[in-house]
């Protein structure tokens, strides 16, 4: 019989500040959840409690009554993490972030007379880990996170409207603010671009070629990372197989500094390192457990849920660059459609599915005008066909079930279909 015990502390101080079209709000938060995990023989039992001051024997007894014996699989050895990380060193003064949203809204509707709401909010958390055998795993992060939201109309009727959404590690006051103010200018100046969009012409709907910036080809590996999940049916068939481009290089990398999902150890205590996914286009590895890496014969560490059963997912995962520069892609493109940014992406069966935020139709390796394009479907098959892979990169920032994760990825060219 294998058996792991832990006890969880996880607490949570967040200051959240929001602008609504001249009002203000600032509201705190201070809450803090513990628990209990047994692991026996593969099967988690886990009891929690929420509030400052909590009986851990009562908890492990309530643990131990329902630790029923049963097999849920072998639960693999692993490089536990021992020590305390700090994430982060300063969180904004909450009167210094009352003041920039109110000077960047107030800016913006003087220039483009439209409605501003910004929410910021301060988190400052705490994960600690402590095991049966006294070795302790703790983590201290500072987490900024932003959503804008602009909206009006333009004297002849058309909406103006853009968004965005931002999260950060909060290495200092300066830095932080600094981030917010370039956010608000970076989604101002997308304001004119849903303006006297047009509608696709016939010929243009169907099969095309498509260049995602780094946002949309953040979100397409996003997708692609469900696929290499080890609880989705069929990801075993897909190990050895050359699914992508001889240059598509996929890895998961939980260190990467500038992203909000950095992390020194995951929800199992298991120490994390960089894992490649995809080396050369063929699929090397998955993201894994305790208890699905050693089905796999594989090793541990992107394990997710503290009070829950841990489930396999990445923190920050990267598409490596290639060596075409942003310009030259589009001047190599004959014709096609350049997507920017993308409202919703979704793993379909053989393809995956995205709703652009804005699309512009290509001609001649030039953007010809903006186009309404309502989705975008790109198979599977089509990753063997990437045509080009950009120098630089972009981090997108997202939400998988509550929990921040990162992509980070440069533009592509790749076959679709639009409509």
């Amino acid at each position: 019989m294998t058996l792991y015990r832990d006890r969880i502390v996880y607490s949570e101080r967040a200051v959240q500040v929001a602008y609504r079209d001249g009002s203000v709000e600032v509201n705190n938060l201070l809450a803090s959840v513990s628990g209990v995990r047994v692991n026996r023989d593969g099967c988690w039992y886990i009891a929690s409690k929420q509030g400052m001051e909590v009986n851990f024997d009562e908890l492990e007894k309530k643990v131990l009554s329902i630790a029923e014996a049963g097999s849920c699989g072998d639960f693999a050895e692993a490089e536990l993490f021992k020590g305390v990380v700090d994430i982060g060193r300063e969180l904004p003064r909450e009167e210094e972030v009352v003041s920039l949203l109110k000077d960047v809204c107030q800016e913006v509707k003087v220039s483009y007379g439209v409605k501003c709401e910004a929410l910021v909010v301060l988190r400052d958390v705490t994960k600690a880990l402590t095991r049966e055998n006294g070795e302790e795993a703790m983590e201290r992060k500072k987490l900024a996170e932003l959503e804008i939201g602009l909206l009006g109309t333009t004297p002849y009727g058309h909406q103006l409207f853009s968004s965005a959404y931002l999260a950060m590690v909060s290495w200092s006051e300066h830095h932080v603010l600094k981030a917010i103010d370039a956010i608000f200018r970076e989604t101002s100046s997308k304001l004119g671009k849903g303006i006297a969009v047009k509608s696709l012409k016939p010929y243009e709907v169907g099969k095309a070629t498509l260049i995602l910036d780094g946002i949309a080809s953040g979100a397409l590996i996003h997708e692609l990372s469900h696929l290499l999940n080890p609880l989705y049916q069929g990801s075993s068939r897909l190990l050895g197989q050359k699914l992508f481009h001889e240059s598509f290089e996929l890895y998961d990398d939980p260190l990467v500094p500038e992203a909000p999902s950095m992390r020194f150890f995951d929800d199992e205590g298991v120490a994390t390192k960089k894992r490649t996914l995809v080396e050369e286009g063929v699929v090397r590895d998955l993201l894994h457990t305790r208890t699905t890496s050693k089905e796999f014969s594989s090793e541990p560490g992107s394990a997710y849920g503290l009070f829950t059963k841990p489930v396999p997912f990445h923190a920050t995962l990267v598409l490596r660059s290639g060596d075409w520069g942003d310009k030259e892609i589009l001047e190599e493109t004959r014709n096609g459609f350049l997507i920017e940014g993308v409202a919703i992406a979704m793993l379909e069966e053989g393809y995956i599915r995205m709703v652009p935020q804005y699309s512009f139709a290509v001609e001649n390796g030039e953007i010809r005008e903006a186009v309404r394009v309502r989705e975008v479907k790109i198979p599977f098959a089509a990753m063997k066909a990437i045509s080009a892979i950009s120098k630089n990169q972009k981090i997108r920032v997202s939400v998988e079930k509550n929990w921040i994760v990162t992509e980070v990825a440069p533009r592509i060219r790749i076959e679709g279909y639009v409509s």
